[in-house]
């Protein structure tokens, strides 16, 4: 997969992740090693974004434009 696609994979799978109906299936009163399920799943989100995107750059440094 050339970069472009693998950013616009990953910009399809996170935006399918952050959407409502998703956000509100970990939406509960509990809690997680004392945190919230929600902040934790958003925090997850988040880490995961990062670090493909950042896979995806190191990945893409090599090629030739």
């Amino acid at each position: 997969m050339k970069g472009k696609e693998v950013l616009s994979a990953c910009f399809v799978l996170f935006g399918a992740l952050l959407v409502w109906p998703i956000l509100t299936i970990v939406n509960r009163a509990t809690l997680v090693a004392g945190i919230p399920a929600l902040v934790l799943y958003l925090f997850t989100v988040w880490v995961g974004i990062v670090g493909l995107i950042a896979w995806a750059a190191w990945r893409a440094g090599g090629d030739e434009p």
